[in-house]
């Protein structure tokens, strides 16, 4: 049996299920608990974020959204309902918010189904992919206040053309 050494055992599976990713995460968290506060990444972060909206989607919506391709229509779908104001509550009151949640699964989706990592930049987060950032904060927040059209199939399709 293959040892992890510690820098794998940081390294997020994403390809990994969202059950994977789950204890993955709770076994990142226990670590920090008990002191690690290395593993405090951004990557770490944002994975964290975009579980707990993968939960909460099923939870308020009924919507089963996973790291696969398959889950790009829901994901148009739970922006419609935002949209729609089905969802109206904490979509952008803090860095907690639904818009927040929102971006950080569509960025892990991006990198697990297509490639890249999480950046920080002046616009907010972004995933690279191939030297090419692609703004999930902007491009979620522009759609959930009205000031774009841009499908997430769209917005998804046109990061997958940089690989």
């Amino acid at each position: 049996m293959k040892r992890l050494d510690r820098e794998d055992g940081r390294k997020i599976p994403y390809q990994a299920s969202v059950a994977e990713m789950e204890k993955f995460y709770d076994r990142q968290f226990d670590l920090i608990k008990k002191g690690n506060t290395d593993l405090v990444t951004l990557e770490l972060v944002m994975l964290g974020k975009a579980l707990d909206f993968i939960h909460m989607i099923k939870k308020r919506l009924g919507t089963e959204l996973d790291l696969t391709e398959r889950s790009v229509g829901a994901l148009e779908e739970v922006v419609d309902a935002c949209v729609r104001g089905v969802m109206q509550d904490n979509l952008f009151t803090d860095e907690y918010s639904i818009a927040k949640s929102m971006s950080a699964y569509l960025g892990v989706l991006i990198i697990s189904t297509i490639g890249g990592g999480w950046e920080d930049t002046e616009t907010g987060m972004s995933v690279n992919v191939n030297g090419r950032s692609a703004n999930v904060d902007d491009y979620i927040e522009r759609r959930l206040l009205g000031l774009s059209d841009l499908k997430v199939q769209t917005f998804y399709s046109s990061v997958k053309l940089v690989k």
